[in-house]
């Protein structure tokens, strides 16, 4: 019996209807690697991956393969939604060796455990300039029996990485991120380098955050820039909104084609970020729509699906795809404005094309001669009609409804950031956030114990349902939470689970566990009495000159201590006047700001250093701080606005 047949793991339970004898990761698989004296195939991939769906049914259906595999290994499916930390480690290893990563990621191991080959999709046979599963799976057995030492010598052990050294804690730090950024910045496309792209939103949101602490605009330009070139590809679902993973090309026209619960929770924080910094409309309207698309799509009524798939009946983007002809006969009364509007990219690769606007929007407005508002909100109609056209005449792509406490927390935090300017999905997200206590496990509803990325973003969430709420509540449990995180905390940086050594440092492009970490607990520490030691936030950043964007989330979170965290304590004296001093604190812009609502009789609990201060008035009335340093009473929103934007 397949090993995997009763497992939670959507992803696992498709596979166990192949005929390959898979086990899961675990001690038995190995013990009888051992006992049988055979080496390991490990298979990471996830239900979302489209290229693992084709490796399932082409490679791993082949009979000869399964015979191959069946007879000389020992084979282990992982799913890296379940387990990301040895996901992280396996893709590390197999970098090593051969420099690919990916998913599906293919790895040959030892008995003991060793990695000694791998690559990520491999056909079954020769294809696509690629060698075939057949002819490696024979070499492999063959290299096993009779050269075992070659196997040896390139084997390497699966280690816990730890940064080599710590870096200043400078603004240095920041500039030359900065210069890295900008040097691999695409200036006609935007977005980083000059083939396929991956959002990269905490690269967006330090480009903001250092136009704010520098005054130099460039950055918050092109950061901007790109959100706009995404939002107007097909990357983003031009029909039902929301954002797929990354796409294939500079231009942002042809995606892959799945869409995850994280990528579209990261990209909701970036969007508001930047309509906060810049009021643009077309910005708002692509925050809105994915929203739209998150609430429509993915809540499952207990809390958010974690990703839809790719393929539609094995054709990749099925659901997304269109003919021209039927794209323009589905738009109904808004047929016209369709056509000056979108256009099919990526025919040539697809059994249809992509939807994609033809130009930036603004642009568009002037040749047709409307004002952007009035366009978007007649766009916003004919995305409407194409979308209950598409739900009514095709199948709709394989939702995961696992409710991982990841992503989960980051969409519930996500949504209560933008709730102030969208009103939409504070109900969902405090469903959310209500499931989340001192004990964080790797499902919102139970099961195996959470790893640091669950505590860091459930303790954010927490902190943002009491930012908004003002519910002791939840500030209790963000405490609980802290206490927690803490134990997490070394030297070197955030550990990935209790006992393990792993640093897991480097966004990639989705921020990293210590990056959320670390902005956890610097959030924490501006309601509640904790430091974050200089020399961990040295650690986490110590290897950065590696590669710069891919630590932009730590390295926003040290720009931001260095500049001055914004902690915003709006007092309710019940005459109501707070509500509008509370609104205008959460709607003006700042890098790092923590919003803190207290009843008169709660005033008590908030930290020494500001309780001292707002003893003063008797009305409702507001106290900005920017380090030790709090400003009298105030009791004009507008001058919130003023105090956040000058400190």
């Amino acid at each position: 019996m397949n090993k995997l047949a009763n497992s939670s793991s959507a992803f696992l339970r498709e596979s166990a209807n192949q005929e390959i004898d898979w086990y899961p990761w675990s001690d038995e698989a190995f013990e009888r690697a051992r006992k049988e004296d055979k080496p390991v195939l490990v298979d990471v991939g996830a239900v979302w991956c489209h290229w693992c769906h084709v490796m399932d049914k082409e490679t791993y259906s082949n009979p000869e393969i399964v015979n191959m595999i069946n007879q000389h290994f020992v084979a282990i499916k992982v799913d890296r939604d379940e387990m990301p930390d040895l996901d992280r480690k396996l893709q590390r290893a197999v970098t090593s060796i051969t420099g690919e990563s990916g998913w599906p990621l293919t790895v040959f191991m030892t008995p003991n455990g060793e990695v000694f080959f791998g690559g990520t999709y491999f056909p079954p046979v020769d294809s696509y300039g690629r060698i075939g599963m057949a002819r490696l799976l024979k070499e492999v057995a063959r290299l096993w029996k009779e050269e075992r030492d070659k196997i040896r010598e390139s084997s390497l052990s699966i280690t816990d990485y730890t940064p080599s050294s710590g870096n200043q804690v400078n603004f240095d730090t920041v500039e030359v991120t900065m210069s890295s950024i900008i040097s691999s910045y695409d200036i006609e496309q935007g977005g980083l380098g000059n083939t396929m792209k991956f959002p990269h939103p905490t690269v967006d949101q330090l480009m903001l955050a250092y136009s704010f602490w520098t005054g130099d605009q460039v950055s918050s330009k092109l950061s901007t820039f790109t959100l706009k070139k995404m939002f107007h590809g097909g990357i983003f679902d031009q029909v039902g909104g929301g954002f797929h993973r990354y796409a294939i090309d500079r231009e942002w026209n042809v995606p892959h084609f799945e869409k995850l619960l994280i990528d579209n929770a990261e990209l909701i924080e970036d969007y508001h970020d930047n309509y906060l910094y810049t009021r643009d409309p077309i910005i708002l309207e692509g925050l809105k729509l994915t929203v739209e698309y998150v609430l429509r799509d993915l809540w499952t009524k207990e809390g958010f699906a974690s990703s839809m798939d790719a393929d539609v009946d094995d054709i990749e983007g099925g659901y997304y795809i269109w003919k021209w002809d039927e794209l323009v006969r589905a738009s109904g009364e808004w047929k016209e404005l369709v056509e000056k509007v979108f256009s099919l990219v990526g025919e040539q690769a697809l059994e249809g094309g992509v939807v994609r606007v033809k130009q930036d929007l603004n642009d568009l407005s002037k040749r047709l001669s409307k004002d952007v508002k009035a366009l978007l909100d007649e766009l916003r109609l004919a995305r409407k009609t194409l979308r209950e056209y598409r739900d009514s005449t095709r199948k709709r792509p394989f939702r995961d409804d696992n409710l991982y406490t990841y992503p989960n927390s980051r969409m519930a935090y996500a949504l209560l950031t933008s709730y102030p300017v969208t009103g939409y999905g504070v109900e969902e997200a405090l469903q959310v956030v209500n499931k989340i206590n001192r004990k964080i496990t790797r499902r919102l509803n139970g099961g195996g114990e959470g790893l640091l990325e669950d505590y860091a973003s459930a303790l954010l969430a927490s902190i943002k349902a009491y930012s908004l709420t003002g519910e002791m509540r939840y500030r209790n449990v963000a405490t609980e939470l802290g206490e927690e995180l803490k134990g997490f905390m070394t030297n070197q940086g955030f550990v990935e689970r209790r006992g393990s050594s792993e640093i897991a440092n480097m966004d990639t492009p989705n921020e990293s566990p210590n990056s959320l970490a670390l902005k956890a607990l610097i959030s924490l520490s501006q309601i509640e009495e904790i430091e974050v030691p200089e020399q961990t936030v040295s650690s986490i950043i110590g290897d950065y000159v590696q590669g710069p964007p891919f630590y932009a989330g730590a390295i926003y979170s040290l720009g931001s201590l260095l500049n001055g965290i914004a902690h915003v304590v709006v007092v309710d004296s019940g005459d109501g006047k707070a509500e509008n001093l509370h609104k205008e604190a959460l709607l003006t812009y700042h890098p790092f700001k923590v919003v803190e609502l207290v009843k008169e009789e709660n005033r008590d609990v908030v930290r020494p250093i500001v309780r001292a201060m707002i003893n003063q008035g008797e009305r409702s009335r507001a106290f900005i701080c920017i380090k030790n340093s709090c400003s009298l009473p105030v009791y004009e929103p507008e001058k919130i606005k003023l105090l956040l934007k000058s400190r």
